[in-house]
């Protein structure tokens, strides 16, 4: 491997040679060309190494070696003449490394083209923005492109079904203002009923109270003491009647006999024990039935009496309350009903007078929604614009258009906004008649961007010609961001910019700071630093480099193999 490395370079040092000596021999015929035997040894230091291509031909710098390779043959060139020789090569190097550019003072003019559409200053959406009905369908439209005066009518929708719910509405107003008046009534009289019902509930319940104590401090212990008071005094009658008894037997049996008379007072005081003693049964009986029954019951009567009037009161209160409590929800309920009604009737009849939508001003029908000069919804609005079709809610489905004033709306692509500015001049041309050019004005220019990343920009239209322009037609306009008609310009490519500094390097090779201006592209105004008449370096001349150097190249290099293989 080492062996065949030291081939190649023996090789490539032979075809050297070889050369060399071929451009001495050459050379000896010409011995006022010589060179200083200086050169030969420069020369020879530079050698061609492995890896390297040769220069090119046509390179200024292999066509100077090749002159400087040229040996003198039987006479050594003097010093002036070498001097000379080196200064030509280089003045020659310098002219074709550079090309160059005279400043003059021209016309110079930055334009930017754009496309838009024209639509009109004055359009008017129309919609059906119903505040209730919401069944729109057709029953007839104007054509899309019919011109309209003032009060026209443009399209008309179904009102029969609408029609029939305003006179249901109509007919039932009456009986619900009357049930509300009602209603209304029967509040005012609860509300005035209510706090006297719930004193005749409280005092209900206090009267039971009362009658409750009244009995445990009055009513029991007198009843207890009379029917105790009762038994008692029967008691004592009979103890009376008894002991006269006694006496009259007593007195009657001293006497050791018994007259008529006595038996008879003795049969009558009998009789009175007898009663006495029936008497006490029953007064016994009695107070006891008293004391244990009728007293006990009554006691729980008016107990159990309190007990339901203070439930009475308390139930009778919440009750009494709530019923007034949803006696004026009622009412309410009623008000909005009605209000409902009323104002679902004010609606309907306002509807009905929406649904013959008639034109605001003169111009022109435009089916559908103008969105940024496009009509977008065209299609799908005239496909609903016959009998029988169903629009939308609040659906633009005609435009009215005033044709006499109009401006083109423009979508400017970002890389076009530079220089753009409201009060530029342009010149505007009309696809479908693009001979007839108008002149433009722009009016304004959004900065916020859209979704498809174009920016609004507004021209208004001079057509002093009375050419044919309606809304919707495509046109085309130059605007021109800047016009001087005579200053100093220079190739973009011919100025270096350092930070914020830019610079020129003269024929010369001076370097020149500047003061730059407008651009268009490939040529950038001066406005300070040149004058008409320098010259400067425009940048590398163009260097032409032919493909049959490449061919002769390629034959050398295997060339060069071969004779390594020969080696």
């Amino acid at each position: 491997m080492h062996t065949s490395h030291q081939l190649s370079l023996l090789a490539i040092a032979a075809v050297i040679f070889f050369g060399s000596a071929e451009l001495a021999s050459a050379e000896a015929a010409k011995p006022a060309e010589s060179i200083p035997a200086e050169a030969e040894k420069d020369e020879a230091k530079k050698k061609p190494v492995r890896g390297k291509k040769p220069a090119r031909r046509g390179d200024p710098n292999r066509e100077g070696a090749a002159e400087r390779k040229k040996p003198s043959v039987g006479k050594k060139p003097s010093a002036e003449e070498g001097t000379q020789e080196k200064v030509t090569a280089k003045s020659k190097d310098e002219k074709e490394e550079f090309a160059t550019h005279k400043v003059e003072a021209k016309p110079f003019k930055i334009t930017t083209k754009l496309s838009g559409i024209i639509e009109s200053k004055q359009q008017t959406p129309v919609a059906m923005d119903l505040d209730r009905w919401s069944e729109l369908s057709v029953v007839s439209a104007l054509p899309h492109g019919t011109e309209v005066k003032k009060g026209d009518l443009l399209f008309q929708l179904d009102t029969r079904a609408l029609e029939k719910k305003i006179r249901e509405l109509e007919v039932g107003m009456p009986l619900k203002e009357l049930d509300l008046e009602t209603a209304k009534q029967e509040l005012e009289k609860m509300e005035q009923t209510t706090p006297l019902k719930l004193e005749q509930t409280r005092l209900a319940m206090q009267h039971a109270e009362e009658d409750l104590e009244y009995f445990f401090d009055v009513t029991k212990p007198m009843r207890e003491r009379s029917a105790k008071e009762d038994l008692k005094s029967t008691q004592n009658y009979l103890s009376y009647a008894e002991e006269e008894l006694r006496q009259l037997k007593k007195m009657y049996a001293e006497d050791d006999m018994t007259e008529e008379t006595e038996e008879i007072i003795l049969q009558r005081q009998q009789n009175s024990v007898d009663s006495y003693k029936w008497m006490l049964e029953q007064t016994k009986a009695r107070t006891d039935r008293t004391l244990k029954t009728y007293i006990p019951r009554e006691e729980v009567s008016l107990k159990r009496n309190h007990e339901l009037k203070e439930i009475d009161f308390a139930k009778s209160e919440k009750a009494t309350k709530d019923s007034l409590v949803r006696k004026k929800l009622d009412v309410e309920a009623k008000i909005r009903d009605f209000d409902e009604s009323e104002l679902a009737l004010k609606e309907y009849q306002y509807d009905l007078k929406q649904m013959a939508p008639r034109a605001a001003h003169d111009g022109v029908v435009y089916y559908g929604m103008n969105q940024r000069g496009k009509w977008t919804t065209a299609s799908t609005v005239e496909r609903k614009m016959i009998p029988g079709g169903k629009i939308s809610m609040n659906e633009v489905v005609v435009t009215l258009v005033d044709p006499s004033d109009l401006h083109l709306r423009v979508a400017v692509p970002e890389n076009r906004l530079k220089g753009l500015r409201k009060g530029l001049d342009g010149t505007l041309k009309l696809e479908w008649n693009p001979d007839v050019e108008l002149d433009g004005k722009v009016e304004s220019v959004s900065w916020v961007p859209y979704a498809d990343n174009t920016y609004d920009a507004v021209v208004a239209i001079g057509n002093e010609s009375g050419a044919r322009v309606v809304p919707g037609m495509k046109a085309n306009i130059e605007v021109v961001i800047y016009d001087n008609e005579k200053t100093l310009t220079v190739p973009k490519n011919a100025i270096e910019k350092k930070g914020k500094v830019s610079m020129v390097t003269m024929k010369d090779g001076e370097k020149r700071r500047i003061r730059t201006g407008h651009s268009n592209g490939s040529m950038i105004q001066v406005v300070e630093g040149l004058e008409a008449g320098d010259e400067i370096r425009s940048g590398p001349a163009k260097k032409e480099e032919p493909t049959e150097d490449k061919a002769e190249e390629k034959p050398e290099e295997k060339s060069d193999d071969k004779a390594g293989d020969k080696k």
